[in-house]
């Protein structure tokens, strides 16, 4: 249940993050773009701009996210197999050792696969 309430109370930490981020970027590009007159076609110009620079900056985001998760994953997986192997060889939790060892192997095949 603790970890439940970690996981999630950590994922709405990220939305309140984003939503934080992107009321601070339409009100800086509102400001910078109020301050210009320009015309018609020109505003569109610029609105095109910041739309492909928004989207621009949330894949950057979700990649860096992609990132960072594939790592974890990868240190995680290494350390189930590490904690494994010598849970394993101590014969005190052979079957516990066995089993973290399957699990560090999947896990590590399943990050090869999503990276």
């Amino acid at each position: 249940m603790r970890k439940v309430v970690r996981v999630k109370s950590c994922l709405e930490l990220l939305v309140m993050r984003t939503k934080a981020l992107a009321l601070v970027a339409l009100i800086l590009m509102t400001l910078s773009y109020s301050t210009v007159r320009v015309s018609a076609s020109n505003f569109l110009d610029r609105f095109n701009d910041m739309v492909e620079d928004i989207t621009q900056s949330i894949v950057d985001f979700i990649n860096m996210l992609k990132a960072s998760a594939i790592t974890i994953g990868r240190v995680l997986s290494g350390a189930l197999i590490a904690i494994g192997v010598v849970l394993w060889a101590s014969d005190v939790f052979s079957y516990r050792g066995r089993k973290l060892i399957i699990s560090g192997v999947i896990l590590m095949l399943l990050i090869e696969l999503v990276s």
